[in-house]
């Protein structure tokens, strides 16, 4: 049962892009969380059809969302890492 728990913080920590912890963690209008610089870079490739998509769900968007930072997850995060889950997460990868 545990053993669940730590994969619920997985998912709800890492960006499904880079798969790192996220790092300055941002939610875009479908609902999910990338790193800010990830979710960015992915949509600088899209920036020629002018249309915007989520990587995980396909959603789209127009015009491009702006983006700020989710202050709930960028808070567990920091908790998270200085209590160890980062080294904990790399080291079982």
């Amino acid at each position: 049962m545990e053993q669940q728990a730590v994969q619920l913080d997985r998912e709800t920590f890492s960006c499904p892009i880079c798969l790192d912890l996220l790092k300055d963690p941002v939610t875009i209008p479908c609902g999910h969380s990338y790193c800010m610089n990830c979710i960015n870079t992915h949509w600088d490739e899209q920036d020629k059809k002018g249309m915007y998509s989520c990587p995980q769900c396909r959603k789209t968007f127009t015009p491009r969302p702006v983006l700020e930072k989710n202050t709930m997850l960028a808070a567990l995060g920091a908790i998270e890492r200085r209590s160890g889950f980062g080294r904990k997460f790399k080291e079982e990868v």
